[in-house]
């Protein structure tokens, strides 16, 4: 079941918008089975244009721009620069990208030169790419997970630095876990996970996530599988190649710890359009039973500067640039920041030709009208 609910829009291209809502609701796979509610999750287009531009970076770096990670300085850190920093990266980048801006909507102001050269890491090489910055309190420090090709060589891999400032890092030389990786805590434990769906578990920041259970199953991806659903052009299931550009399945995660329950907003390479979901991981019990159930359409493109302009098409992995498109029809790579209540979506705009922002809203029924979900 698929429903879109708009409210008219007001205002004009460029404008700051705050009376755009778009509530997208797709449930599927039984998001709650008697038990949990299913969430209604709303989007407000604060913003009717880009966050981040191509025209922001210089050369060549503004032809890929993904991976985002948005944080609010902490009051032990001064604030001259912004109250905000946001991190991110081009797909094959050789350094992160940095800015400030004293909101979240921005103006944001690039850091020149950005932070972290490829060239000064210890336990990685090549590229470096999805930073996630993490903020821990208790010791008045911030971290930053990438992930590049370790320098023994294998698979991509994250590895992690640390800052009093948030601008100056200091490279830790370890790998900690799988490529992609988004941390959280609850319940007084360091956790990641990243787009395979396994749940790594950490003594503290910056030591090695150690795998928990597999959190995330194959159900997610076959509830929005375009084959099974029987999408006009969808490539048939039989025979569909699992790794490679022309896959199916999870791209990339943003995770938003809401109460109990753990948002997993991600989109699926694959997809036509690519488009922004998110599955709900109700944190009760052992982390070890811990299940991914159901999804939720969040966002999918809806303005020329989103990919609308362009051909609809299903996406393919890597980067866009990879395929010689600088721009594309599709949404990707979404990162969450929360404060209380409020909490925004970033997400790369029209493949990874930009980034967008906008404000999410999530709210439950009552117990009493929960029913399950076909």
């Amino acid at each position: 079941m698929l429903t879109r609910r708009r409210h008219s829009s007001l205002g004009c291209p460029g404008r700051r918008l705050g009376l755009v809502i778009i509530v997208s609701f797709f449930s599927v796979a039984g998001l709650v089975r008697g038990e949990v509610p299913a969430p209604t999750i709303g989007v407000t287009r604060t913003l009717e244009a880009p966050l981040i531009t191509p025209d922001l970076l210089p050369g060549d770096d503004g032809r890929s721009i993904n991976g985002p990670s948005l944080i609010r300085m902490p009051p032990w850190v001064d604030q001259s620069g912004g109250r905000y920093h946001l991190y991110f990266a081009h797909h094959n980048g050789k350094y992160i990208r940095l800015a400030f801006a004293d909101r979240p909507e921005g103006p944001w102001t690039l850091h020149p030169g950005g932070i972290l050269p490829i060239e000064e890491q210890r336990a990685l090489r090549g590229h470096i790419a999805s930073p996630e910055a993490v903020i821990d309190h208790e010791s008045r420090q911030i971290f930053l997970f990438y992930h590049g090709v370790p320098r023994e060589g294998g698979p991509q891999m994250t590895s992690v630095a640390v800052s009093r400032d948030g601008r100056t890092f200091t490279d830790l030389g370890t790998i900690v876990g799988p490529a992609y990786l988004r941390v959280f805590r609850h319940g007084g434990a360091w956790y990641g996970l990243n787009h395979s769906g396994v749940l790594g578990r950490a003594r503290k920041l910056g030591a090695p996530f150690e795998p928990v259970a597999t959190i995330i199953g194959p159900d997610i991806a076959a509830a929005v599988d375009p084959a099974l659903r029987g999408e006009p052009g969808a490539p048939p299931q039989a025979g569909r190649p699992t790794t490679g550009d022309a896959r199916y399945g999870l791209r990339h995660v943003g995770l938003d710890l809401y109460g109990d329950q753990l948002f997993v907003y991600f989109s699926c390479v694959g997809h036509r359009p690519e488009r922004i979901l998110c599955t709900v991981v109700p944190l009760t019990g052992p982390p070890e039973t811990w299940r991914a159930r159901g999804v939720i359409e969040v966002l999918r493109p809806e303005r020329p500067w989103e990919g609308t302009d362009l051909p609809l098409a299903y996406s393919r992995g890597g980067s866009t640039i990879k395929h010689g498109d600088d721009r594309v029809h599709e949404l990707r790579d979404p990162a969450v920041w929360r404060e209380g209540d409020t909490a925004w979506l970033l997400y790369s705009i029209a493949g990874e030709a930009g980034l967008g922002i906008v404000n999410l809203h999530i709210s439950f029924p009552k117990a009493a009208k929960t029913v399950a979900l076909e």
